[in-house]
């Protein structure tokens, strides 16, 4: 009993890491960016994992090699879909328009399977309770709804009413857990000696101390305290 028990640890283990390897290889996906093909690949990977884990009769050279095969051909149709338009096409699909100019397109809808009410309420959860406010409502291929809302119904913005506005970065982290990000001080151009100048002015001794520390794009340092809500805001300079 022990022996069998050790075993399905081992090949789980090795399944996991496996799984781990294979998924690595083929690239960073959300759940909401995968199409049928991702979605059918994934499903056959873990199905094949799990039965290698717990059926003995599967040797793990078999079971490895399933994995390896499947995870191949993921790769192979997937470098094909950038290359070719036509297997991009077959594999991911094409968006379908379901709203145009305020009109529900029930044919479309009937192409996709997709119900009014579940149409409605996709439309509800972006925030857009009345179909004539809608100019397009895309159905995209991952399964997400794309809308584009009439001129008259869209948020006001600084170019509309012409108010000059100047472009923003992204926030740098340089401190997570307690431990200092190296290379991104290096990206913005400081050095550690700085940091901790500007840390002792916040009154920070212990960098273990420091759960966030992050300078956005003005210069600005924000830290927050391991246990502690408050947050201490200085220029760094």
């Amino acid at each position: 009993m022990l022996d069998k028990v050790m075993q399905t640890a081992v090949s789980s283990a090795i399944a996991i890491i496996t799984l781990f390897v294979l998924t690595r290889l083929l690239g960073k996906k959300q759940m909401a960016q995968l199409n049928f093909f991702d979605y059918v690949i994934g499903i056959t990977i873990g199905s094949i994992a799990s039965e290698y884990a717990v059926v003995r009769d599967i040797h793990m050279a078999e079971g490895l090699t399933a994995l390896i095969v499947v995870t191949l051909f993921s790769v192979m149709f997937s470098y094909l879909s950038i290359k070719s338009y036509w297997c991009r096409k077959i594999l991911d699909g094409s968006p379908v328009i379901l709203i145009e100019n305020g009109k529900i397109l029930n044919k479309n809808l009937q192409k996709v399977k997709l119900n009014i009410n579940d149409l409605l309420e996709e439309c509800r959860q972006k925030n857009f309770f009345d179909i004539a406010d809608i100019n397009f409502a895309i159905l995209e291929t991952s399964g997400k709804l794309s809308i584009l809302p009439k001129s008259q119904s869209r948020p006001l913005t600084p170019r509309d009413i012409k108010i000059p506005t100047i472009n923003e970065d992204l926030c740098t982290n340089v401190i997570i857990d307690g431990k200092i990000i190296k290379e991104h001080l290096k990206s913005i151009y400081l050095n550690e000696n700085l940091l901790y100048t500007e840390l002792a002015r916040q009154g920070i001794d212990d960098i273990d101390h420091v759960l966030l520390a992050y300078i956005d794009t003005t210069g600005v340092l924000h830290t927050h305290i391991k246990n502690n809500d408050d947050s201490d805001i200085r220029f760094l300079h």
